[in-house]
């Protein structure tokens, strides 16, 4: 059974099952969602941090003078790999 590679982003409250899914085929595709959902600074700390590593914490401080101090309505944006044979299954439709 052979299975195709693609990219899961959730985000939501901690400690529940996340309240917003998609899957993408590419991982970029992933994270701009995640940019997106959020209205997160392309280049800013937390865009970096989907980037780099497909985790982050929504209600950090992102800083001094930081944009993205605020409420998000969810606690933590993930994207994670994932190789099954049905990307469709993910998508919370």
């Amino acid at each position: 059974m052979s299975t195709k590679q693609h990219f899961i982003a959730m985000s939501g409250t901690f400690g529940c099952i996340p309240d917003n899914i998609a899957a993408f085929p590419k991982y970029s595709e992933a994270v701009q969602y995640m940019i997106d959902v959020f209205d997160l600074p392309p280049y800013g700390k937390k865009a970096k941090g989907l980037r780099e590593c497909g985790y982050v914490t929504l209600d950090e401080d992102g800083g001094p003078n930081s944009s993205e101090i605020r409420d998000f309505g969810a606690d933590y944006a993930e994207i994670v790999k994932c190789e099954c044979n049905n990307i469709g299954i993910h998508n919370g439709d």
